[in-house]
C-alpha cells in the first residue's frame, strides 16, 4: 500500500485517479478525501447535491458499477501550488445500469475537467465537470432539446 502521506500533489491525484476510476476502489475515500470536504461536483439528472465523501463513495461506485472496464487518460494537467485541474478522458463500456438507463454495450469516450485542492495530504476540495450530452449521445439517449 503506498503512503499517501508521502504523496505529491500531482501524486494524490493520480491515485486517486486510479484508484476511483479504474479501479473502483471506493474504500480509498476517507483517506483520500478531508472529512469536511468541499464538494463542486452534480450529479446529472438529480436535485440532491453530492457534499460528503458517502456521496463521492457512492458517485465514484456508480460509475464503476455502470463502467466497470473504465479507464482514463490524463491529456494535461496544470498544478499549481495546492491545486491540480487535469482535463482527462474517460474510456469504457456500458454494461451497468446508469442514472436510469440501461446497459446498451456502447462504448464510451468522454471528455472530463477534474480539480483537486489538497492540504496536508488529503483532497480539501473537489470539483469535476463531465461532458454529459456526449455522455448521453453514446448511451444513444435522445435528449429532449429541438434546435
Amino acid at each position: 500500500m503506498p503512503q499517501i502521506e508521502d504523496f505529491t500533489v500531482k501524486e494524490l491525484v493520480r491515485y486517486e485517479i486510479t484508484e476511483l476510476f479504474e479501479r473502483g476502489n471506493v474504500d480509498v475515500v476517507d483517506e483520500l478525501y478531508a472529512d469536511g470536504v468541499r464538494v463542486g461536483i452534480r450529479r446529472t439528472g438529480s436535485d440532491e447535491p453530492i457534499a460528503s465523501r458517502r456521496d463521492i463513495r457512492a458517485l465514484f461506485g456508480e460509475w464503476h458499477e455502470a463502467f466497470p472496464d473504465l479507464n482514463v487518460d490524463i491529456n494535461s494537467e496544470v498544478i499549481e501550488d495546492d491545486t491540480v485541474v487535469a482535463h482527462v478522458t474517460l474510456y469504457g463500456t456500458h454494461e451497468g445500469e446508469f442514472r436510469g438507463i440501461d446497459p446498451t454495450g456502447n462504448r464510451i469516450s468522454v471528455d472530463m475537467f477534474h480539480q483537486r485542492r489538497v492540504r496536508d495530504g488529503e483532497i480539501v476540495e473537489a470539483v469535476s465537470m463531465v461532458e454529459m450530452g456526449e455522455l448521453l449521445r453514446q448511451l444513444d439517449v435522445e435528449l429532449p432539446l429541438q434546435v
